[in-house]
């Protein structure tokens, strides 16, 4: 409305505006201001038209609240504007931030008035302005917006804030060539399939439900000619989710999943939208090679080729006669190893943003040189990919971010063109490779792109070949990609080993290993940098799934064996509680190898569900106790469990020996029964050969030895004995 203030007031105001100027008071849009100062946050979302024109009327509206503790009076929001234009695209991307770039005039004639605004209260404001009573100079872009006026009880009246946007001009006289604009729609999600068909989380459910998300992204573009691109990963666990399906969450708990119907749906819809299309088919789950490969170059290397194998073998499945997946978009930025990895696996083309290389170029097609290798580049537009990441962030204006931007930009690249008189550069547009924007977003995306005038929507591959120069990597400027969340790079090689060493576990792993590098590569992919948490909690179920199905291959062992002799054997027990066979080493060590040697122990196939003994044998140098340590490992020598320890008791008998003793000792038994049995014997037959006889007592003779023979007594068997006895 045109001010009904008096003229002294339109003065003040007037001093005010400047004195604000000369000391530079332009606090930004939601600027902290310290607390009880008075503050505003305004927004801007509405604009119309979204292009100047004369003798129509430029309508301007918003919302602003009070953010402050006190009052706020006679609130205002007051036209800013400034008629010096814009030419430059870069300066397009400042205007939000930077409050020194055409910060321009306050128009006090035209404002809207919102009355008092108590702390937290917020009001509309809409704001009507002719376009023949404001200055427009040459063609360009012009910043617009408005100020937000007010005072508080016994202060000064001040501005608390500005939102400003911009809004192209063009002469009706001067036909605009159109630029051709190619529009990258990725098909992306955080990954969420296991290894043994579950699924992580149930978000993706949701997603992929009537409305969510990833249903709007395969629906919107209809008959727009939009560039597909598409992670294998997404369609094939959405696939699998459509004939039902269970969502693991963090700690073990399984339920039923609820969107198998939705994600039947879904595919039947992504089919229908991409058939035909040829969508360029992106490395299984987009692996964070960036991230990985500053760790370990190896693996990072090994996940490039299974990533690219899998995204081809998932091509073959859908179409024999597809061609090859050959793209990258390393969606967590490039490096000069993530481009080596992609190129020694078979990648042909990588999509980067256009101020991630050197030098600048004026074509979004080129060929990048990186570690001894070129690859061709599609490098993305950063001032149209910048104005979608903010308006995908921005809560109330992103619509009106994206689409002034988008207009602006557009008709600056037109106007270069036509100044020179050259066919104006194509342009290529991607979003965040990860996004899931709100419905109304992304039908602003494709409103704007189909119906600028002076825009071309084309595919990708349907813009001109030209040459491409040779361009080299640089740090981008416009954006900062997510860092990877802390840990998972580690957790992610953990898992990797882990992984490894169970497929080299199975006696034929390919049935199995496949599963279970897929589950490796969605755990590295790079869309979990923008979900950390989630990050965590699918490796953990990933990890806890494989260590389960390691520790079903065990050992039974007793607690102490003793050996028979110097040389001996003793048995130990492989069980194999997995549904595929396995085979194993089995390493027995002796803490001291000096006192007994371990022999060779030849590696193990044990069936499905089968146990399987092994005689250990071990030879011992010396008798007693020596500590062994007993361990299941693979056959490339990693170990399978824990490590458990026998005590192995050694004896100086051989067997021989025993025998010897054994003989001695039956010997010695019969010896001392048949000495039994004789004596006995003999005791029985002394009364038969020497009668008792009974002596008559008569006085012993005085000279014994002349007692003639006839009379002496006849010697008994135990007299004779002692005798004899004596005599010796």
């Amino acid at each position: 409305m045109r001010a009904r203030s008096t003229a002294v007031a339109a003065t003040v105001t007037a001093a005010v505006s400047l004195l604000a100027a000369v000391a530079g008071v332009a606090p930004a849009s939601g600027a902290p201001t310290p607390s009880g100062t008075p503050s505003a946050v305004a927004s801007l979302t509405s604009l119309t038209p979204g292009v100047l024109q004369r003798g129509g009327q430029l309508v301007l509206a918003g919302s602003v609240q009070n953010t402050g503790k006190e009052t706020l009076l006679d609130v205002q929001a007051i036209l800013r504007y400034s008629a010096i234009p814009i030419t430059d695209r870069a300066d397009v991307r400042r205007i939000r931030t930077d409050t020194s770039l055409r910060w321009g005039r306050r128009y006090v004639e035209y404002f809207a008035e919102l009355g008092d605004l108590a702390p937290g209260e917020s009001s509309d404001y809409q704001l009507t302005v002719p376009v023949d009573e404001i200055s427009v100079g040459d063609p360009g872009g012009y910043v617009v917006g408005v100020d937000i006026r007010a005072s508080t009880a016994g202060g000064p009246r001040a501005t608390l804030d500005t939102a400003r946007t911009v809004v192209p001009w063009l002469a009706d006289e001067q036909p605009l060539p159109t630029v051709p604009v190619a529009l990258l729609w990725p098909l992306t999600a955080s990954p969420s399939l296991l290894s043994d068909g579950r699924v992580f989380d149930d978000r993706l459910g949701a997603a992929v439900q009537r409305g969510g998300p990833l249903d709007l992204a395969v629906r919107a573009p209809q008959d727009a000619p939009v560039s597909w691109v598409v992670d294998p990963d997404l369609p094939t666990t959405v696939d699998a989710m459509s004939d039902g399906y269970a969502v693991a969450a963090p700690g073990g708990a399984t339920t039923e999943g609820t969107a198998a119907a939705d994600a039947a749906a879904w595919i039947a819809a992504f089919r229908a939208a991409t058939m035909g299309d040829a969508p360029m088919v992106l490395p299984y789950a987009n692996p964070d090679l960036q991230a990985i490969g500053r760790v370990d170059p190896d693996v990072a290397d090994a996940m490039a080729r299974r990533a690219v194998t899998a995204s081809r073998d998932w091509v073959t499945r859908q179409s024999p006669a597809a061609a090859p997946s050959d793209v990258a978009w390393p969606a967590g930025g490039a490096a000069d190893e993530t481009l080596a990895a992609y190129a020694a696996a078979g990648v042909g083309t990588v999509v980067l943003a256009g101020d991630a290389i050197t030098p600048p170029i004026g074509s979004p097609l080129a060929q990048v040189s990186a570690a001894g290798t070129s690859l061709d580049a599609v490098l993305t537009d950063p001032g149209l990919g910048a104005a979608i990441m903010t308006g995908m962030h921005e809560q109330q204006a992103g619509e009106l971010v994206l689409r002034q931007s988008w207009l602006t930009e557009t008709a600056l690249a037109a106007l270069g063109a036509a100044a020179t008189g050259t066919a104006p550069a194509p342009l290529v547009v991607a979003p965040p490779i990860d996004w899931q924007p709100a419905a109304a977003f992304m039908r602003s995306l494709l409103d704007v792109w189909t119906t600028t005038p002076w825009v071309t929507p084309t595919r990708l591959r349907d813009l001109p070949v030209t040459e491409r120069p040779l361009v080299r990597l640089a740090p981008t400027t416009t954006t900062t990609p997510p860092q990877p969340p802390a840990g998972h790079t580690a957790a992610t090689l953990e898992l990797a080993d882990r992984s490894a060493q169970y497929a080299v576990l199975l006696a034929d792993s390919k049935p199995v290993a496949d599963p279970l590098d897929l589950t490796v590569l969605r755990a590295g992919s790079a869309n979990w940098r923008a979900d950390p948490d989630a990050a965590a909690d699918y490796v953990e179920l990933a990890r806890a799934e494989v260590d389960a199905r390691l520790n079903r291959v065990s050992l039974i062992i007793p607690e102490s064996v003793t050996l028979s002799g110097q040389t001996g054997s003793f048995p130990l027990t492989i069980r194999n509680g997995l549904p595929d066979a396995v085979r194993v080493q089995l390493r027995v060590h002796a803490d001291n190898p000096d006192r007994l040697a371990i022999g060779t122990i030849s590696a193990q196939q044990v069936d499905a569900g089968e146990n399987a003994t092994v005689d250990v044998v071990a030879e011992a140098a010396a008798n007693g106790k020596v500590p062994v340590t007993v361990q299941l490992a693979t056959t490339d020598g990693r170990a399978v469990g824990s490590a458990h320890r026998l005590l192995i008791n050694a004896t100086e008998y051989g067997t021989w020996g025993w025998i010897i003793v054994g003989t001695g000792l039956v010997l010695f038994a019969l010896g001392t029964i048949l000495r039994f049995f004789r004596l006995r014997r003999e005791s029985r037959a002394a009364p038969a050969t020497t009668p008792r006889t009974h002596p008559v007592t008569a006085p012993a003779p005085e000279h014994p030895a002349t007692t003639p023979p006839a009379e002496r007594p006849a010697a008994t068997p135990a007299t004779t004995q002692r005798q004899r006895e004596t005599a010796r």
